[in-house]
């Protein structure tokens, strides 16, 4: 796992991030530029709209679903998935971008 500081210089450097919470903590707020595949989604269809060469980073609330999505994704074939630990409340916490 990553803490959002990797993160975020990961999406700068053109990592996707991917949250994996469900919709109403999405609708609350979301990392800027973030996908929107709730991990209960990945787990029946882990076809996400990301080049599988892309790295991919998953996150959640804490760092549990953001791991389960980035397990299922890395199975499905996709080649660089980091988790993130510590979620969107540290993320918003720094300072980073939301939306």
């Amino acid at each position: 796992m990553i803490d959002h500081h990797e993160a975020r210089a990961a999406q700068q450097d053109g990592a996707a991030l991917i949250d994996v919470r469900e919709r109403d903590e999405w609708e609350s707020g979301h990392v800027a530029g973030a996908l929107f595949y709730p991990v209960t989604r990945i787990s029946s269809d882990p076809d996400v709209d990301v080049d599988p060469d892309t790295p991919i980073v998953t996150y959640c609330k804490a760092g549990a679903r953001a791991e389960r999505a980035a397990d299922v994704l890395r199975a499905a074939g996709y080649t660089d998935v980091r988790a993130m630990r510590g979620g969107f409340a540290d993320w918003a916490a720094a300072g980073y971008p939301t939306e």
